[in-house]
């Protein structure tokens, strides 16, 4: 066998150099070839074999140069397109920000005009009232009037009203009645045309000028829509997503759109967390002291329902279910007293177990057995502090809700 000569031996080196040049090219390892073909042409200068790898390579650096540049422009071209993108919905969110704002301030520009109108029109009404006489209307035709409206009470079975407040003049007097009047006409929506004519006979005989009727009959539409609203908004008939059941009520009571901005807009914002408290209903007869009942309450953080007789809170009652009744026990204006009403109440399946405490003046202690006697949850007299009254409640509500999860 022939011996190798030094010029095999260096063959056979780079033989095996080039073998891992070959396996780093197919890697993809092109820094890594050079380095090693470098190696080979110093092993051996002039290998053909290193020539070719050496061709080979640069081929492969110029496909990758070509390859690094292509991928350079295409993220430059992306980046381009991304900030042009970003710039063109900035301008568009801008562009839309400034519509909104102009928008904005010519609707306020708007309303703030139509208020100032209203405004002038009221003025303008208020002076052409004080110009005029005001008109000379009999005590007989007074007391027919007042006759006449407690007689159409009765006769729908509704209650007998208060006192008639004490006028300074038979006009004032006169208005009064027909704010009951138009008050009462408004109470179940926009008037019909039978009530338009009947309010517009009592209006002859009242002598009652038109812009007098015009304000009177506003305050008692609005008044009668806030508080078809607010039994609506607790009996969870309408909801802010409910938009078929808002405009219904509109249409109700011939509600505008300015008067639904001014009305509707506080209302959701007044009862929008009424859901999350506990909904309390509170009938007294004394406007006063159902005033400052309902104000402790809803300072407590509870949600009211005030009445002043039984005979609406029981309409209310059918429904809707509240979390506590409390009730005064002598109740002149109202067809239930007190008794009467809580035994009415209890005949209802789903308000059995509601918590009713008696609210009232009287300290007979027969009164307060029989009450105890029917089932009542507790008696509260008058005059009570604040916060015995918060603290009865919160204490009656807690024991209500636990007996409430242990049937569950």
């Amino acid at each position: 066998m022939a011996e190798l000569t030094p010029r095999d031996d260096l063959k056979k080196m780079v033989s095996e150099i080039l073998k891992r040049v070959d396996q780093l090219l197919k890697a993809g390892s092109l820094d890594e070839a050079a380095a090693q073909i470098a190696k080979a042409r110093e092993t051996d200068p002039k290998n053909v074999y290193v020539s070719a790898y050496e061709e080979r390579l640069s081929v492969l650096k110029e496909e990758r140069r070509i390859r690094e540049e292509a991928e350079a422009k295409r993220r430059a071209e992306e980046e381009k397109r991304k900030a042009e993108e970003e710039a063109r919905r900035k301008a568009e969110e801008a562009k839309r920000k400034a519509e909104e704002e102009t928008r904005k301030k010519k609707e306020e520009e708007e309303r703030r005009k139509r208020e100032e109108e209203r405004r002038k029109q009221e003025e303008e009404a208020v002076r052409r009232a004080e110009k005029r006489p005001i008109p000379d209307i009999s005590r007989d035709v007074l007391e027919e009037a007042k006759r006449s409206i407690l007689e159409g009470r009765k006769k729908r079975g509704l209650p007998a009203e208060a006192g008639w407040s004490t006028a300074s003049s038979a006009y004032e007097e006169g208005l009064e009645i027909y704010r009951r009047v138009l008050t009462e006409a408004w109470e179940d929506g926009a008037t019909t045309k039978e009530e338009n004519e009947q309010l517009a006979q009592l209006r002859g005989s009242l002598r009652i000028r038109q812009e007098d009727h015009d304000r009177l009959e506003r305050e008692a539409k609005v008044e009668a829509y806030t508080k078809a609203f607010r039994l609506a908004w607790s009996s969870g008939a309408i909801s802010p997503a409910s938009a078929t059941a808002l405009a219904d009520l509109r249409k109700k009571f011939n509600i505008t759109l300015e008067e639904h901005e001014a009305i509707e807009a506080q209302l959701l914002w007044e009862l929008r967390p009424s859901s999350q408290k506990a909904k309390i209903i509170v009938i007294d007869d004394d406007e006063k002291l159902l005033k400052v009942v309902s104000d402790s309450l809803q300072e407590a953080g509870f949600q009211t329902l005030p009445f002043t007789t039984t005979d609406e809170a029981f309409k209310v009652l059918k429904e809707t279910t509240p979390d506590m009744i409390i009730s005064d026990i002598n109740l002149e204006t109202s067809t239930m007293g007190g008794f009467s009403f809580y035994e009415k109440v209890r005949e209802i399946d789903r308000l059995q177990d509601i918590p009713f405490i008696f609210l009232s003046g009287l300290t007979d202690e027969v009164l307060i057995r029989t009450g105890k006697e029917l089932g009542v949850d507790d008696y509260i007299t008058k005059p009570f502090s604040h916060d015995t009254l918060i603290a009865t409640i919160r204490g009656k509500l807690k024991r209500y809700r636990q007996l409430k999860k242990m049937k569950r």
